[in-house]
């Protein structure tokens, strides 16, 4: 089997936390066997690295308003690059520091954590990644998905899976039931039907939690 791989897999699965979508991808990879496991170029290029660069602000931030209590969150060096789900990560980070009993030792948790999250997904991508696929999306279908989406990231990689799906027949896995899903997909080819001709098998889509 092919499976086309949404980012947030690798992101559940080198979490390791009790989350059911972190438990599930973790089974889903150690069960891996003979399938192959595809990502697209914008993933490993773009996507990835951007969201570790959002995790080392994170971290920074987390370290510096420990050292400097005085300082304020909002002013901070990186802060307009978090996305308003960092940001409330970020806030829960610094709520959980408060409220430890063992402050010093917080911090060295939070980051020894944080490394072992980079090095599992330098480890998945490198190791357990059977072939990256697509250099570019195709940009009338990325863009006839953003519309319904409304996700420049969601967009490009689900391009991505359909246009590659021509090569050789895919399954694509994701824990995202509302942007990556048939409707979303329908909608967009019903907007532009030549792409319909274009691309006329899609890809069936499962979710991690429900597998």
């Amino acid at each position: 089997m092919n499976y086309f791989l949404d980012m947030c897999i690798i992101i559940f699965y080198a979490s390791d936390t009790n989350d059911v979508k972190s438990i599930k991808a973790i089974k889903f990879v150690n069960n891996k066997k003979t399938d192959k496991f595809l990502l697209c170029y914008y993933v490993t290029r773009e996507n990835m690295p951007k969201w570790i660069k959002r995790q080392n602000i994170i971290l920074k931030i987390v370290g510096t308003k420990i050292l400097n209590p005085s300082f304020e969150v909002e002013k901070m060096e990186g802060y307009e690059e978090l996305f308003s789900q960092d940001i409330i990560l970020l806030k829960k980070r610094l709520a959980q520091y408060s409220s430890s009993d063992n402050k010093p030792e917080y911090y060295l948790k939070l980051r020894k954590n944080h490394d072992l999250i980079i090095q599992k997904i330098n480890y998945f991508i490198t190791k357990l990644i059977d072939k990256e696929v697509i250099e570019k999306a195709d940009p009338e279908l990325k863009s006839a998905l953003f519309t319904f989406i409304q996700n420049n990231s969601d967009a490009i990689t689900l391009a991505s899976a359909i246009q590659y799906n021509k090569e050789e027949t895919l399954t694509i896995i994701t824990g995202d039931k509302k942007d990556w899903n048939r409707s979303n997909i329908d909608w967009a080819f019903n907007s532009k039907p030549e792409l319909v001709k274009k691309y006329p098998k899609i890809p069936e889509i499962k979710y991690i939690q429900d597998i």
